[in-house]
């Protein structure tokens, strides 16, 4: 399944296969929501950002840190959000970067880790348009 997957993925960053199959486990499999213009299930994005972040704030805490920039960079957990980032097209990017801004909220440690991992992929961004598209959610 893929939560299994997932899990696999997040605790040994394997299999490689993980990346290739995730998009299109977020793609919406009813004909009636692609023909409504709606490609993607933003239930299971929500679900998919809520539930990496918390095990990366629960993993970065059992090593005794606090999430920041160095400590969310180079992990399974980022490799996710990275891939999203750069494999989706223009909507599912923007559906997934407005599912990690709809997590800022309270100060609390879950909304400090989703700044940080969009300071992360803003800075890390390979073309502009991932840049711009960041900037535009956070504007709205």
């Amino acid at each position: 399944t893929f939560k299994k997957d997932l899990d696999s993925f997040l605790k040994n960053r394997a299999p490689v296969s993980f990346f290739s199959e995730l998009r299109t486990n977020l793609q919406s499999s009813s004909s009636g929501s692609a023909d409504a213009g709606m490609r993607y299930n933003i239930s299971m994005i929500n679900a998919l950002v809520m539930y990496v972040g918390t095990q990366a704030i629960q993993y970065i805490r059992a090593k005794g840190q606090s999430p920041n920039i160095s400590t969310i960079a180079h992990s399974s957990y980022m490799d996710i959000f990275q891939n999203l980032a750069v494999d989706m097209d223009t909507e599912g990017r923007y559906l997934f970067l407005n599912c990690i801004a709809n997590q800022l909220r309270y100060p609390n440690s879950h909304t400090h880790y989703y700044s940080c991992c969009l300071l992360y992929l803003f800075q890390e961004a390979n073309t502009e348009a991932i840049q711009e598209q960041i900037t535009r959610v956070l504007r709205s």
